[in-house]
């Protein structure tokens, strides 16, 4: 069950404490990597300058080097003055393979007009002239001054192309007619847990458009560009929220050559095919990869309208999302797993769903260690928080999402169910634990954004003054933790990775600031220094 007395803090103090004592008696020994001079900052105190010795890609020992300057013996060693050692940060929800494609798509994140989401597609189509598709991802209507959807006519410009663009949110996709033409696709057709709109599909209708596939030797590149990009922001670990087996499989060969390092949480996608092959085959349980849970969705996202509410949308009076699961449907799925010794990860960000998903949850076995999981929670009735009082649900958010959706949510939502809406210190102190991701591509990969948001609930620019719903803020410790031990934890990890204790696989994210003290930290000039994957430097600037 949940290890609430512990934060990666106290595995610190503890493991330092306990070393000292030994080093005065232990025999000299040799380390594969000593990492020295470097500093462990907790909520008590950046500390003096420490060391850690790495063997077999764990954490072997650790001690202080006040009274001796000279580091342990080590076949590699590892300098690392005026820098502050963390835990290897990890992103409890994001979608690595998403990510990946995205790096060859036209990128349409940050378009403030359907005027710059053309002028990018144009450029990409100079820079491809042979292409029969155009894929992107990005477009946000919401960040645009006239705040509606685009339609299948805006591309009328492109000829002799396909062209389909997602959404940032993945719930949406704008096409021109080529595609609409191509899947005979119409305004009105009826789509179960979709909707059409004059070339914008939405969740479900997405399904009606096969894309062109890739070949596993194309994923395994873009892979290992993704790994690259990934360790540069100080990701040691992720879990992937649903791939299905092929992808899974690539990952999975990559990983067993020694070319791919980050440790994977994968979700299983929920379809029959997926399933079925992992009921047959059984999970995979590896050092690098996790593969014994099941993503669903029951809902769409909030900026498309597809979250699913009780009450209907501020602006569309008549408007309630998008339902893509029912609520037999969820049972029926949550039995298999529990048949199956599956963990289930549910996305769910509007109150109606919220609360359908955690009512089903509720009736979760409060013995067995299930942890099935609330993706997203974005939007809660106030009284719904005291379900994550039961030991096996567990919130997997994203502080991100409500710094990007700040200045358009209101809008949507009408202001009573604004104090309802990302209340992550709410759920933290119903439940005693978060796992904080960042759901990248929809949201920047970098995890000091997700710190951020979280202890500051501002923009870049601070804006708005005193934070987003300000009494939903985290604490240095509860954001940190909720990067490291609780995002750990949510993946069944937590014995194995995310937290500095001896023993714990050697995953560091070192950075040149305390971010517990608030009078150093500063957002404009933190950054990741040196990322470390089993006593390994991935990265180093």
């Amino acid at each position: 069950m949940r290890n609430l007395s512990h934060t990666f803090g106290r595995f610190v103090v503890y493991n330092l404490a306990l070393l000292l004592g030994f080093s005065q008696c232990s025999k000299p020994v040799e380390y594969d990597m000593v990492i020295y001079n470097v500093k462990i900052p907790t909520e008590e105190g950046a500390g003096t300058r420490n060391w850690i010795g790495v063997s077999e890609g764990k954490i072997a020992a650790m001690g202080s080097m006040i009274a001796n300057d000279k580091p342990p013996r080590a076949k590699d060693s590892l300098n690392l003055p005026d820098s502050y050692l963390y835990p290897g940060f990890i992103d409890a929800h994001g979608h690595l393979f998403g990510y990946a494609e995205m790096m060859t798509m036209v990128n349409l994140v940050g378009a403030k007009s359907k005027e710059e989401c053309l002028e990018r597609i144009e450029k990409f189509i100079e820079l491809h002239p042979n292409n029969d598709w155009i894929i992107g991802r990005g477009w946000d209507q919401n960040d645009w001054c006239v705040q509606e959807f685009p339609k299948s006519e805006d591309l009328l410009p492109f000829t002799g192309i396909k062209i389909f663009l997602t959404r940032i949110d993945g719930h949406a996709a704008w096409v021109n007619q080529p595609v609409l033409d191509a899947f005979n696709i119409s305004n009105e057709m009826t789509i179960e847990g979709g909707a059409i709109l004059d070339g914008i599909l939405v969740d479900n209708a997405q399904q009606l458009v096969t894309l062109p596939s890739h070949s596993s030797k194309w994923w395994r590149n873009v892979l290992l560009q993704a790994q690259d990009s990934l360790v540069k922001y100080g990701i040691t670990a992720m879990t992937d929220a649903g791939l299905n087996t092929k992808k899974i499989l690539i990952l999975d060969s990559l990983q067993n050559e020694g070319k791919f390092g980050l440790m994977v949480n994968a979700m299983i996608s929920n379809t029959e095919e997926d399933l079925s092959y992992f009921e047959s085959h059984g999970p995979i349980l590896k050092d690098l990869l996790r593969v014994k849970s099941v993503k669903a969705y029951l809902d769409g996202a909030l900026g498309s309208r597809g979250a699913l509410l009780r009450a209907p949308y501020h602006d569309l009076p008549e408007h309630y999302g998008l339902p893509l699961l029912t609520p037999s449907d969820l049972d029926l799925l949550r039995d298999r797993c529990l048949k199956n010794d599956w963990q289930l990860c549910v996305h769910a960000i509007g109150d109606s769903a919220h609360h359908i998903l955690l009512e089903s949850f509720n009736s979760l076995d409060r013995e067995k260690d299930l942890r099935f999981r609330v993706e997203h929670a974005q939007i809660m009735t106030p009284e719904d928080s005291s379900y994550y009082t039961h030991p096996n649900i567990i919130a997997s958010v994203q502080p991100t999402h409500a710094t990007s959706d700040m200045y358009w949510a209101e809008e949507l939502l009408g202001h009573h169910r604004m104090s309802h809406a990302y209340s992550y210190k709410r759920i933290l102190n119903a439940s005693g634990l978060l796992a904080l991701g960042t759901d990248f591509p929809i949201e920047q990969v970098n995890p000091l954004n997700t710190f951020f948001a979280a202890v500051d609930r501002m923009d870049k620019e601070h804006w708005p003054a005193g934070g987003f719903n300000a009494n939903q803020k985290l604490s240095p410790t509860e954001a940190i933790e909720g990067m490291t031990y609780g995002a750990a934890y949510s993946a069944f990890g937590e014995e194995l990775y995310g937290s500095i204790k001896i023993g714990q696989r050697a995953n560091f994210t070192v950075l040149n600031q305390d971010l517990y003290d608030s009078s150093q930290r500063d957002r404009g000039s933190c950054k990741v220094v040196v990322t470390i994957l089993s006593g390994r430097v991935a990265f180093k600037e």
